[in-house]
């Protein structure tokens, strides 16, 4: 199979034959980053940031969908010149494809904030959907939570994960009036960790779910059996200076945490990569191909994705999951550093959904083939 080199074709050899068959048409065997999303006009969704992609279990032709955090996805969406407003964020949208390349717009998660649970200038970050319980979960970061959640009224950082409900991938979602994990204190008056980024897991009859960020760290901790509400002891699994946007799938035996991360001083720009490690079980610890603790103060991680100077920058914040034939893959998001950003002057950065192959080497993930986008080469 040929190297995966963003600027270039790309070969899907395994999507092709694995999604192939007689009732629709065979996509095409080649691709290019980044991803084809497309808005209900037709035009280029702008972006996709914090990708994750849910197979839904109950489709007879393997459907898949992705949801991106809450942001403005087309540049006609803003004022008018001389107009007064601001730019129309999408509350979650939400995308489908039969083939894992071409990606088309079904709707939004939500008209607005949920009212109750978000308070009305909250954004709604990094989704997660599961299939737990017969039912279609959709887990978020709610960056404010309403007063009536925090033990600290007035604060705009008592950051929280909420969770919807549906009984289809594409909604409608109705969200549960509590949060899943609500705001955990750093400190007095309005210091709180950031409670961000969820990722949920179940192992046999178990669930858990992960969340965290920079300012606390990444924890794991059991979910009860509704899906609805964390319990019991939190476990930290990755270290609070370095890792967010935890992603966990189980292969060969192991539990493996990807972990996004920065150089911590100089943004998304500049050093923003994807880390992994392992465990037996899904409560860690995560040690990297040397042995090292993702939590530990002088944190371990075996490289994943990262960038290499070419057009794509910042990539991480990524979902691991295998296709129709059993091939893994992982999508992220990126910034082309020849426009990265969607709205310079409102600070809005421009990120987009971008596919690699990951193929699994002496235990451990190996991105693009040979050479992703932005991704310097991997053993293979």
């Amino acid at each position: 199979m040929g190297s995966l080199r963003t600027g270039s074709l790309r070969y899907v050899g395994a999507l092709a034959c694995a999604l192939a068959a007689p009732a629709w048409a065979a996509p095409a065997a080649t691709y290019r980053n980044p991803l084809p999303v497309h808005l209900a006009n037709g035009e280029p969704a702008q972006n996709c940031a914090d990708p994750a992609v849910l197979r839904d279990p109950r489709a007879k032709t393997p459907t898949w969908y992705l949801y991106c955090t809450s942001d403005p996805v087309s540049k006609k969406e803003r004022p008018l010149d001389g107009e007064k407003g601001d730019w129309h964020f999408h509350m979650i949208a939400i995308y489908r494809s039969t083939d894992l390349v071409a990606w088309n717009y079904v709707g939004d998660a939500f008209v607005d904030r949920p009212a109750g649970l978000a308070a009305p200038t909250s954004g709604l970050w990094a989704p997660e959907p599961a299939f737990l319980n017969g039912h279609y979960y959709l887990y978020f970061t709610v960056t404010d939570v309403a007063d009536a959640h925090s033990p600290e009224a007035g604060c705009d950082k008592d950051s929280a994960i909420g969770v919807a409900m549906a009984d289809s991938p594409a909604g409608p979602w109705v969200p549960a009036s509590k949060p899943v994990v609500p705001p955990r204190r750093a400190g007095p008056g309005c210091d709180f960790q950031w409670t961000f980024d969820p990722k949920v897991v179940e192992d046999g009859s178990r669930k858990w779910i992960y969340y965290g960020s920079y300012g606390g760290g990444v924890y794991v901790q059991p979910l009860r059996f509704d899906g609805l509400q964390a319990e019991g002891t939190p476990r930290k699994v990755g270290t609070a200076w370095r890792y967010e946007g935890a992603e966990v799938v189980r292969h060969g035996g192991w539990w493996y945490l990807f972990g996004s991360t920065t150089d911590c001083c100089n943004g998304p720009l500049t050093g923003y990569a994807v880390y992994a490690g392992r465990a037996r079980t899904p409560a860690g610890p995560f040690l990297d191909r040397m042995g090292q603790d993702l939590a530990a103060p002088r944190a371990g991680g075996t490289p994943v994705l990262f960038q290499n100077g070419n057009r794509w920058v910042g990539v991480g914040h990524n979902t691991v999951f295998p296709d129709a034939a059993g091939q893994w893959w992982t999508i992220y998001h990126g910034i082309d550093v020849n426009e990265p950003f969607f709205s310079a002057p409102d600070k809005l950065t421009r990120r987009l959904a971008l596919l690699d192959r990951i193929d699994w080497v002496d235990g451990w993930p190996v991105a693009g083939g040979g050479g992703p986008g932005g991704i310097k080469k991997r053993p293979g």
